[in-house]
């Protein structure tokens, strides 16, 4: 065997050691508890889910997917520099090896733009799509923030917004509120 073939079978050994699993490890992504509001206008909802990367590789989401929409947004949650809070869309989110992404009102989340009707109880398919792992399929649960006396929980609205009950401000001069 000439110095060609000895490259050869040293190459050849080298990609069978990787694939041995000397190599990288790889990610692996699971999502859970995952709802979506009904949504209280016809032009957006929010969803959440928590993301797990149980693998010993990073990953990142790039994008998500969903029948029930006409298009998905990641957003954060925001402090900006005036001290009022505002979102900023994402178009990626670092999902580390080892850690947990909670996707949660105040923080980040799903932005549902154009949704279709939502009642509650009703699941949608949201697809997560990853860098490294692909296509990630999560069950949501279609959930009624209003509750059945109508009456909210205080959370944030489908915008991010805190609800706020105006009759209560009672003298407030609305120039001096900070939407």
């Amino acid at each position: 065997m000439g110095a060609r073939g000895i490259a050869v079978a040293a190459s050849a050994l080298g990609a069978l050691a990787l694939a041995a699993g000397c190599g990288p490890q790889e990610p692996r992504i699971e999502a859970a508890d995952a709802t979506v509001r009904v949504p209280l206008n016809p032009d957006v909802t929010s969803a959440y889910l928590v993301i797990e990367n149980t693998g010993g590789a990073d990953d990142t989401l790039t994008g998500v997917e969903t029948e029930a929409a006409d298009e998905v947004q990641m957003h954060e949650s925001v402090e900006k520099d005036d001290g009022t809070t505002g979102m900023e869309e994402r178009a990626e989110i670092p999902v580390k090896a080892g850690e947990t992404v909670e996707f949660a009102s105040g923080g980040l989340h799903l932005m549902l733009m154009g949704p279709e009707e939502l009642d509650a109880g009703e699941t949608v398919p949201l697809e997560l799509h990853f860098a490294e792992s692909g296509t990630v399929e999560v069950q949501a649960e279609v959930e009624d923030v209003m509750g059945e006396g109508g009456q909210d929980d205080g959370d944030m609205d489908d915008t991010g917004h805190q609800d706020m009950d105006h009759e209560d401000m009672g003298d407030m001069d609305h120039g001096d509120m900070q939407h």
